[in-house]
C-alpha cells in the first residue's frame, strides 16, 4: 500500500466518475488495503463502508479441502492439524486431501463440471480467471487478509483477482531459483563457486557441459507439471525477447528472431549440459534426482535444501547430499535481461458448498496473522507471503543461501507478461503451451518449427 496508489485512485475516480463500486473494483486490482481504500472513497467523494465482521460461528457440518501437496512434508502436517484443531473447536468435521501437482487441475474441472466436490480449493495463479464463475466472491476475505499485514505486493492482484474482485484468498507462492552443489561447480571451473552462480545463460549452458562430462549434468523437468517445467521455460522466453502477448494483450510475441536464436542455443546446451531424461520430469524427479547426487543443479523452491537439512539432522548416516555443500543462485540473463515467474496462488470457496458460513469462517481464521505466519514459517521460507509486511520474517532473511528466494520478487513477471495475467494467460499455463515449445524443440532439433508452432497456438487463444 503506498499513498502514490491511494492518490492515483482518487484521480482517476474523480475525472472517470467511478461508482462507489467502481473504486472499490479498482482498488482491490491495485491490491489496496481496507484502509487504503476507505482514503480512497473518502477522497472520491464516497462514505466508506462499515468494517465486515467476522463470520458467524459454525457449530456443525462438514468441511473438505483439495489442495496440493506439498515439498515440504512439516506444513502440510502442520496445516491439516490446524484444520481439524479449528474444526474441533467450531463443531465442524474437516478433512482435507492433498494430491500431486499435475493432478490438481483435473480434479477442479470434474468438481466444477459436477457442480460437487470440496468447499474449498487451492487454486496457482491465474487459475482463478478460468473458475471464479463457480466461486464465491470473498472481496472481504481477501481485505482483511492483506490490511492485518501491509498489504498485497504489486504481483498478487494481477495474478489472483479477477478484474479487480477476489474469489479467493492470496497464500502466496513457492519461489524458485537455481539449486546446486558447490563442489560440483567448482569441479567444473567455476571460481568460488559458493557466491558465483552463472550470471547469463549462455554461462549456464557452457559450465553445464563441464558438469556433463564429470557424470554430473544438470537437470531439468520439461514434462507437464505447474512449477519446473514453466518456471524455466517462461524465464528463457522473456530472457530472449520474446513473450506469450505484448501489452495490448492481442497481440502475440513468441515467433522472434532473438528467440528462436536462443532456442537454437538451448538445443544444444540442453544436448551438452542436461539429464535427457528430464522430458519426463514432473516437479518431483529433480528434487529426488538432486538429493541422489545424480545432478548437480536445478530450478527447484527451497524444498530440497530443506529436506537435506533435515535428513542430516535425523539420519546423517543415511544423507547423500551435505547441505553445506548445497546453495542458491539467481536466474540468470539473456539479451533482453533477467526474468522469473511471480505470481501468488490462493484458496477459494466454491459456489456449491453446503456449508458456506463455515467455510468463510475457517479462511478468515486461517488467513489471519495468528494462523498464517506458523504456517509460513513450518514451511522455512518455501511459501513466499503475498503481504508485504512478512517480507523480514527469518524463515526469509535469516539464512544468507535462501536470498534469491525473496529476491526474485524484483525482477519476477506475471503469467501473461507483457500482457495481463488473465484468462487467455490461464488457458496458456493450463495447456502447456509455452512448455511444449522447449519438449517439442528438443526432440525434433526444429527451433523455428517449434516456435512457429506455439505462436499459431498462442494466436488461436489471445485473437479470440
Amino acid at each position: 500500500m503506498t499513498d502514490d496508489r491511494v492518490n492515483q485512485l482518487i484521480r482517476e475516480a474523480t475525472r472517470l466518475r467511478y461508482s462507489r463500486r467502481g473504486v472499490v473494483k479498482r482498488a482491490a486490482a491495485l491490491g489496496l488495503s481496507g484502509s487504503a481504500l476507505s482514503a480512497a472513497l473518502a477522497g472520491a467523494g464516497h462514505a466508506a463502508a462499515a468494517p465486515s465482521r467476522a463470520p458467524a460461528r459454525q457449530t456443525s457440518g462438514k468441511l473438505a479441502i483439495l489442495a496440493n501437496s506439498y515439498f515440504v512434508p512439516a506444513g502440510q502436517e502442520h496445516f491439516l492439524a490446524e484444520a481439524q484443531r479449528w474444526g474441533q473447536e467450531n463443531g465442524v468435521e474437516v478433512t482435507a486431501d492433498f494430491v500431486s501437482y499435475p493432478d490438481l487441475q483435473a480434479k477442479i474441472g470434474a468438481a466444477v463440471s459436477g457442480n460437487n466436490g470440496p468447499d474449498i480449493i487451492e487454486m496457482w495463479d491465474t487459475w482463478p480467471s478460468l473458475y471464479y464463475q463457480s466461486m464465491v466472491e470473498v472481496n472481504d476475505l481477501a481485505a482483511a487478509a492483506a490490511d492485518a499485514k501491509g498489504g498485497y505486493f504489486d504481483w498478487v492482484a494481477p495474478t489472483a483477482a479477477v478484474d479487480g474482485q477476489w474469489y479467493s484468498v492470496p497464500t502466496g507462492f513457492s519461489s524458485s531459483a537455481w539449486a546446486y552443489r558447490i563442489s560440483h561447480f567448482e569441479e567444473a571451473g567455476v571460481v568460488d563457486a559458493a557466491n558465483n552462480f552463472p550470471k547469463t545463460w549462455d554461462e549456464v549452458f557452457a559450465v553445464g557441459k563441464n558438469l556433463k562430462a564429470m557424470g554430473k549434468p544438470i537437470g531439468q523437468a520439461f514434462g507437464h507439471s505447474l512449477g519446473d517445467p514453466p518456471n524455466f521455460c517462461y524465464s528463457y522466453m522473456w530472457a530472449h525477447g520474446a513473450m506469450e502477448v505484448e501489452e495490448d494483450g492481442k497481440t502475440v510475441a513468441f515467433n522472434k528472431p532473438e528467440f528462436v536464436a536462443g532456442m537454437e542455443k538451448f538445443i544444444q546446451g540442453y544436448k551438452d549440459g542436461f539429464d535427457e531424461t528430464g522430458l519426463a520430469w514432473d516437479d518431483a524427479v529433480n528434487n529426488r534426482a538432486f538429493l541422489a547426487d545424480e545432478i548437480s543443479a536445478t530450478i527447484n523452491g527451497s524444498s530440497i535444501y530443506l529436506t537435506a537439512q533435515k535428513d542430516m539432522a535425523e539420519k546423517p548416516n543415511e544423507a547423500v547430499v551435505d547441505p553445506a555443500d548445497i546453495t542458491h543462485g539467481a536466474y540468470p540473463a539473456g539479451p533482453a535481461g533477467q526474468f522469473a515467474i511471480v505470481g501468488s496462488r490462493s484458496y477459494g470457496i466454491m459456489k456449491y458448498t453446503k456449508n458456506l458460513e463455515a467455510a468463510k469462517a475457517f479462511m478468515a481464521w486461517w488467513t489471519a496473522p495468528e494462523q498464517f505466519q506458523p504456517w509460513l514459517e513450518s514451511q522455512g521460507g518455501y511459501i513466499v507471503a503475498p503481504q508485504t509486511g512478512y517480507a523480514d520474517l527469518p524463515i526469509y532473511v535469516g539464512d544468507p543461501k535462501l536470498k534469491p528466494y525473496i529476491d526474485i520478487i524484483a525482477y519476477g513477471r506475471n503469467k501473461g507478461y507483457a500482457g495481463p495475467s488473465d484468462i487467455k494467460a490461464a488457458r496458456v499455463y493450463s495447456d502447456y503451451i509455452v512448455v511444449d515449445a522447449f519438449s517439442k524443440a528438443i526432440q525434433s532439433g526444429d527451433a523455428k518449427g517449434s516456435v512457429e508452432q506455439a505462436a499459431q497456438q498462442l494466436d488461436r487463444i489471445y485473437r479470440r
